[in-house]
């Protein structure tokens, strides 16, 4: 076989290590979840937050999406602070917010056997991320967020029942960031949108 031959045969062998695997939409929400996270944490600022965004968004292959969070705890390193954080405690019965209350940066909900329902549409907000930290028993959890807000589920360990973000086309990446961890038995937790006039009515978005 000729040096050239040689040359052309190494050509065809394909790369191996995930290093040249090219990503997914899903692999570029992963990333931006780990860098909401981060500024969750108090690990990056809000424009560092934007320049590794910006580079998630013109990524293409897995070593470029790594170099972006390499220096980051892993999607499930949301911890709690005792700094800006409120907690809501309660044993049966229902807990409501709504209207332009002010949500804090952690909001720690510990509930047994009751409903949660959060309205955050109109709500102010202490900071562009914010960190829910669920801890409930035998009930359920609604929060609805306004047009432009995203939402990030994959922290929060149900043990029978059910989490899910109900919007359609909900961004990846919006303002505000609702980061949800924690844990649901006997349960649901539930992300929705605005409440939407039809006909004089409201309908459940």
């Amino acid at each position: 076989m000729t040096g050239i031959e040689d040359d052309a045969s190494r050509a065809l062998v394909p790369a191996s290590g995930a290093d040249a695997l090219r990503i997914s939409d899903a692999d570029r929400n992963g990333t931006l979840r780990r860098l909401h996270n981060a500024v969750a944490l108090g690990l990056i600022d809000i424009d560092e937050f934007e320049e590794r965004s910006a580079a998630v968004a013109r990524a293409r292959m897995q070593s470029e999406l790594a170099a972006l969070v390499g220096d980051l705890p892993g999607p499930g390193a949301i911890v709690t602070s005792a700094t800006d954080r409120v907690e809501l405690r309660g044993v049966l019965g229902s807990l409501k917010r709504q209207g332009e209350w002010v949500v804090p940066t952690r909001l720690a909900l510990h509930r047994r056997m009751g409903s949660i329902d959060l309205d955050l549409t109109k709500a102010r907000f202490a900071g562009p991320i914010v960190v829910i930290e669920l801890d409930t028993r035998f009930g359920s959890v609604e929060i609805r967020l306004p047009d432009g807000a995203s939402a990030s589920i994959d922290d929060v360990e149900v043990i029978v029942g059910s989490a899910r973000d109900h919007r359609r086309d909900a961004p990846a990446e919006g303002r505000p960031h609702v980061v949800l961890t924690g844990r649901c038995v006997f349960g649901s937790v539930d992300i929705r949108g605005p409440r939407r006039a039809v006909m004089g009515r409201f309908r459940r978005g």
